[in-house]
């Protein structure tokens, strides 16, 4: 005897089942498993006669005997309390086998096999005024053309399939149909319903007849040969009967037909669980994107490929309790500049600048100029200082797997100048601002706030592991006023007569009004004049011009000068002096 605990699997995979075999894009040698040696996939499936001894057990059927049954089921479903022989019936035809009681016992045997005895005309017994032997054949049109056969299938999702078995040949136009609650292989249920069909038509012709005492031994299921009036007819028996000679029903048979081997099941393929660790996640501060009076402070890019579902934007404090704050139902359109982008002209087509950009997925597509001035094709890219210039594009063409150029720009949009460098290093974070973005933080309370954010699948807990853990504080760009246009300096009898023109974040995209709105609750600058960098003096004001003394001009410089360079902000009551204009100009 061996010991047990000396006995291991030699041949179990560790690749999940039924993944493997059935992902042949991830492992190409799935299609040897058919005719391989692996375990995987198979230790499940129950030999037949074990399914049919445990159906007994649990009926308290003693004195049955099921040993004999070849084959295998890889599940079989008793969905309602049923009797035995209920749960047994409809595996009989799916497997060929009969149910015969011997001596007492109930033997469950294949059906066909070698004929056990060959009987002689001369042999037959003569029952009364019978005739010694009586055959009967069934009209073609009593017989099925086609068999329908329902089961569960293994390798779909344990979906219900069905199979069709149809004879090329005959007159008859009726079908049967099946279904069984057996969970097996297209090939398992195809071969049953092809020795079904042609079984019930070998089966067309029947017999009665006599025989003897001395075949006392012969009973249903067995398969004899009778030699009859110069014909050899091959006959399963059907029933045996005792009164004083053994009478005997029997039908045709063709036991080759019950030695036909399963084909190889058809292809099959599995839906492989989403693969997705933690999303791409960028918390970025934007100047105010639409006209709103309480614009969002922060908002959020959420990336993933592939996209498992919508992904939840929870947000802590201390790290101890998150709450959800905001759901990414797309993602976002992310990438990477792969060129240097120097500066260019604001307020007017770049014609001169192009680059290109590596995005992560997604697609970037052309508009004409009517659409880029209506706000389509906006992205923001983010300079070494962390701030995100907005840019629009008109031309995008598509040069290499998804990798654009892009042209035809628009700088510095929304007040946005100020983050535009002299030059944009190649591998600036690229994304496109569309509905894919979800706003996070909103309300002055939020100002500076540090918070803690973990962004990931919303499906899942906010610890999960495929959770990306940021943190940031929300911002003031977008409450910062933009940058006044169009600096002038006109030395008058007072001094130097600086003036500006106001510009505003909100509402100031008509072109019939007279005069931009007032974003801010009241009008109020800060000019600083500088000497290079240094600011050596700073005034402010409520209008949109401001008078540099001749007295301050001397006091700063010590004397009259021939041009002057000065800065001017536009300040907020909530968030100060917003992005400052410098010019240097001539007296």
């Amino acid at each position: 005897m061996f010991d047990a605990s000396g006995i291991y699997p030699w041949a179990w995979d560790a690749r999940p089942y039924p993944a493997f075999p059935l992902a042949l894009d991830v492992w190409s040698d799935g299609v040897n498993w058919e005719t391989g040696h692996w375990l995987n996939g198979r230790l499940g499936a129950v030999p037949l006669d074990d399914l049919i001894g445990t159906i007994l057990e649990d009926a308290d059927v003693e004195n049955a005997d099921a040993s004999r049954l070849r084959g295998t089921a890889d599940g079989y479903v008793i969905d309602r309390p049923m009797s035995a022989r209920a749960a047994i019936e409809p595996l009989a035809p799916a497997f060929t086998f009969d149910a015969v009681e011997e001596h007492g016992t109930l033997i469950f045997r294949p059906r066909g096999g070698d004929a056990v005895a060959t009987i002689s005309e001369e042999e037959l017994a003569l029952d009364g005024d019978d005739p010694d032997c009586r055959f009967v054949r069934a009209q073609e049109t009593e017989l099925p053309v086609q068999i329908a056969l329902g089961f569960t299938e293994v390798a779909g999702d344990f979906r219900r399939a069905a199979v069709l078995s149809r004879r090329l040949a005959g007159e008859s136009r009726r079908e049967a149909k099946a279904e069984l609650a057996l969970v097996t292989s297209d090939a398992v249920a195809e071969r049953a319903a092809d020795i079904w069909l042609q079984d019930l038509w070998a089966g067309r012709e029947r017999a009665e007849f006599a025989l003897p005492p001395s075949y006392a031994a012969l009973s249903p299921g067995d398969v004899v040969d009778l030699d009859y009036r110069g014909r050899v007819r091959r006959l399963e028996i059907l029933e045996a009967t005792d009164a004083g000679s053994r009478a005997i029903k029997a039908r045709g048979i063709d036991p080759e037909i019950f030695n036909v081997a399963a084909r190889s099941p058809r292809a099959a393929t599995t839906s492989l669980p989403v693969a997705s660790g933690p999303p791409e996640a960028i918390a970025f501060d934007l100047p105010a994107l639409r006209d709103e009076a309480d614009p969002p402070l922060q908002y959020f890019a959420v990336h993933a490929s592939p996209w498992p579902s919508a992904m939840a934007v929870w947000r802590s404090a201390n790290g101890e309790s998150y709450e959800r704050i905001a759901l990414a139902t797309i993602p976002a359109v992310i990438g990477e500049t792969l060129d240097d982008l120097p500066s260019g002209p604001v307020a007017r087509w770049d014609h001169a600048n192009s680059f290109r950009v590596k995005l992560a997925s997604g697609a970037l597509v052309s508009q004409n100029d009517t659409r880029v001035l209506g706000g389509s094709n906006v992205a923001a890219i983010r300079n070494a200082d962390g701030g995100w210039e907005i840019i629009q594009f008109a031309n995008a063409e598509l040069v290499a797997e998804n990798m654009y150029l892009l042209s035809r720009l628009l700088r510095g949009q929304q007040g946005s100048e100020g983050a535009m460098p002299s030059v944009l290093a190649a591998g600036a974070s690229f994304v496109l601002l569309d509905d894919a973005l979800v706003p996070g933080a909103r309300g002055v309370d939020l100002l500076g706030r540090n918070f803690i954010y973990r962004v990931g699948p919303a499906a899942d807990d906010v610890g999960s592991p495929r959770m990306k853990e940021i943190s940031a504080a929300a911002g003031n760009t977008a409450l910062l006023p933009w940058a006044p246009a169009q600096l002038r300096a006109k030395r008058v009898a007072e001094g130097i007569q600086l003036r500006w023109i106001r510009r505003t974040r909100r509402g100031g995209d008509s072109w019939d009004a007279l005069e931009v709105p007032m974003a801010e609750e009241r009008e109020a600058y800060r000019v600083e004049i500088l000497d290079g960098d240094a600011v050596v003096r700073s005034l402010e004001t409520e209008t949109a011009s401001a008078l540099y003394s001749s007295a301050n001009e001397t006091s700063d410089f010590g004397g009259p000068q021939s041009s002057l360079r000065y800065r001017v902000a536009q300040l907020s009551a909530v968030a100060g002096a917003g992005n400052a204009r410098i010019a240097t100009l001539p007296l």
